[in-house]
């Protein structure tokens, strides 16, 4: 009997370790309330003086990921020839005005204009980088503002674009699934003009950050809308469904009365670790530039519940003075945000933003 008994015993908690382990216990994955700047930083993009057509370009960085050694980065302004709005730099040389970055030169790459947000697969076997979305010309010469590259991790060498046809040249193709899921009744049946600034995956769902919302580029309104669509992976493609919808749309003024507005979407990322999403919003009025710092639960955001302000220890809203527009992980508590502070020349401590400079802010959260 007391084998028999002890035999159960070990079974019962063998299986209750197994179930544990299946089902994620949500105590382990208690939600950061709190952050605090740990580290800021200018970008070196490219060599100062650097031209297009006679007119000096900036660096307005949009999109950066971690790929566990070096940092991508991506433009959302065209470079000359011989460069590329998509380069890499290590983490120990990020600050390191001497050190050039390295150029992607593939032309997937330089042919998509306007990069907005890169996402990783919960696998680490795809990363996804995506433009704005936010024009389009009846004759096709605005398509490329309309990409998502994809490539097997390691392998940026070969680029793919994501779209419902297996050899376009751009996403434009997914401009109709997502005005029609963006449809409201001002804009019934699809809606005429958009701007993605946010692009994340789960395991079985991509998901986009819609910033602007409205009749044109002049006529919108600043949103913080989230459309999720269903992808399969068969090789080394990835293809969409067609169950393309809103599943959240957040109001970032209701978190706070003190928060200024209007605050837009700038960046959406899944943290797998956490079984979460962090958003960051942001604004870029009458010469002021700010960023704000969210996360909420996988659940909660299919379920259309607010995202939770993050705060200083004191209770304050974390922000950032400067436009923040992308974030990775480098690791479980520590985010770095690059910031695109269009031409405005912010200040670093005493440092002041050169027109090939980008600044970051390293963030630890807990």
């Amino acid at each position: 009997m007391t084998t028999q008994y002890t035999r159960f015993t070990a079974l019962s908690l063998l299986l209750l370790a197994v179930a544990c382990q299946r089902i994620h216990l949500p105590f382990s994955r208690k939600l950061p309330t709190a952050g605090a700047i740990t580290q800021e930083g200018l970008l070196t993009c490219f060599a100062p003086g650097t031209a297009v057509g006679g007119k000096p370009v900036w660096c307005e960085t949009s999109a950066v990921w971690f790929d566990g050694s070096n940092l991508f980065f991506a433009n959302d302004k065209d470079m000359p020839a011989g460069q590329s709005p998509v380069f890499t730099k290590s983490l120990a040389t990020l600050d390191d005005s001497t050190r050039l970055p390295e150029y992607k030169p593939q032309q997937p790459f330089s042919n998509a204009t306007k990069y907005e947000d890169f996402a990783q697969t919960p696998d680490q076997k795809f990363v996804l980088l995506s433009t704005a979305f936010d024009r389009v010309k009846p004759d096709g010469d605005w398509d490329n503002y309309n990409t998502i590259l994809y490539w097997r991790k390691g392998d940026e060498q070969h680029p793919r674009v994501l779209s419902l046809g297996n050899s376009d040249r751009t996403s434009v193709s997914l401009r109709q699934p997502l005005a029609a899921a963006l449809a409201d009744d001002e804009y019934p049946g699809s809606l005429p003009y958009f701007k993605i600034e946010g692009l994340a995956a789960t395991e079985t769902k991509l998901l986009f950050g819609v910033r602007e919302a409205g009749k044109a580029f002049d006529n919108f309104r600043h949103v913080d809308k989230i459309v999720a669509v269903s992808y399969t992976v068969a090789g080394d493609r990835i293809q969409l469904k067609n169950d393309w919808k809103v599943v959240a749309d957040f109001k970032p003024e209701t978190a706070d009365e003190k928060l200024p507005r209007p605050l837009g979407l700038s960046s959406l990322e899944y943290d797998p670790a956490r079984r979460c999403f962090w958003l960051l919003t942001s604004l870029e009025i009458k010469g002021q530039v700010d960023a704000y710092l969210w996360v909420i639960s996988k659940n909660d955001l299919f379920a259309n519940k607010p995202f939770r302000l993050i705060r200083t220890v004191n209770g304050d809203p974390l922000h950032f003075n400067h436009k923040a527009e992308d974030l990775t992980f480098l690791d479980k508590d520590r985010l770095l945000l690059i910031h695109d502070d269009d031409r405005f020349q912010t200040r670093v401590g005493r440092r002041v933003r050169q027109a090939n400079q980008a600044a970051y802010t390293i963030v630890t959260v807990k």
